[in-house]
């Protein structure tokens, strides 16, 4: 073998080298990415991420404590698959779903409503329970009586960014105006727009809409409250394509909701039956 040949075979070796180094799953390319299944398998702890929204999760004023439906939920999620939660991030609406896309956490634990645009970033537990959301409008408006009404170039409809009403307004209704107020904004803001006459109408879960009045008694009515113009499931978000987690949560859920634990965080912080609808059960025992 000539010199030649000698540096030319050993130049070859070292890039041969390189590359193993650089991909060691050949073709493959880089090591496969930890799924949250596995790092959860590995921590015995899910990380969660989360929205506050009272009455489905809160921090408690006096003792700074977490507290809510979905709280409760998580909380005995872990423990059916003996696990514990970190309540890792607190987010806004505008930002959770990035935040569990980019793996800073293994789901989003407030609970959200199941949206198409949201799942095209993540994925969803099956539905814990149904949230309608109500118009709200002036105590003196007069014009707006049914949901059908709100349909009109001459409406501005108030929704803050993010949540699950500002991707379902545009929808519903095509041809309103949507003033869309920043995510970071605080929620009451979207009511004082329809109060002060910047907005016509909004849409809100009935638990927003019952804190507003307390405060600010007389101000705001419901619309045709008989008949929401909103009803959408509410899950937990979970990572997209992992579907040995999702398996597991849901797996914990439907424990949940035939032993009652799901129905009874419902009712220990509802204040109306209007507020969250429970899913009908999958099954009916029949009369001996």
């Amino acid at each position: 073998m000539t010199k030649k040949t000698l540096i030319l075979a050993l130049l070859l070796a070292v890039i041969a080298l390189v590359i193993v180094i650089a991909c060691p799953a050949g073709h493959e390319g880089a090591a496969k990415q930890e799924t949250a299944f596995e790092r959860v398998k590995r921590t015995r702890t899910i990380r969660c991420g989360y929205a506050i929204w009272s009455p489905v999760l809160f921090k408690d004023m006096k003792t700074g404590e977490m507290r809510g439906i979905t709280y409760d939920i998580m909380e005995e999620v872990a423990k059916k698959l003996d696990l514990r939660i970190d309540w890792a991030e607190e987010g806004g609406w505008g930002t959770i779903v990035e935040g569990l896309a980019t793996r800073r956490y293994d789901a989003i634990c407030n609970g959200m409503g199941v949206i198409g645009t949201r799942a095209s970033a993540i994925s969803f537990s099956t539905p814990i329970v149904y949230a309608p959301a109500y118009l709200v409008v002036r105590v003196d408006e007069t014009r707006i009586q049914k949901t059908e009404d709100v349909n009109n170039p001459a409406y501005n409809v108030a929704v803050l960014e993010g949540e699950a009403f500002s991707y379902l307004a545009p929808k519903k209704f095509p041809k309103a105006q949507i003033k869309t107020l920043p995510q970071n904004t605080d929620f009451s803001l979207v009511f004082q727009e329809v109060e002060t006459g910047k907005a016509d109408v909004t849409g809100v879960a009935y638990s927003d809409f019952i804190g507003y009045d307390k405060a600010n008694p007389g101000k705001l009515k419901i619309v045709d409250p008989a008949n929401p113009p909103l009803v959408y499931a509410m899950a937990f978000g979970l990572p997209q394509g992992d579907v040995a987690f999702k398996t597991m949560i849901d797996a914990a859920l439907g424990e949940l909701a035939a032993d009652g634990t799901i129905e009874r965080a419902i009712h220990a912080y509802s204040s109306s039956p209007q507020e969250f609808l429970l899913p009908l059960k999958p099954y009916a025992i029949s009369a001996p």
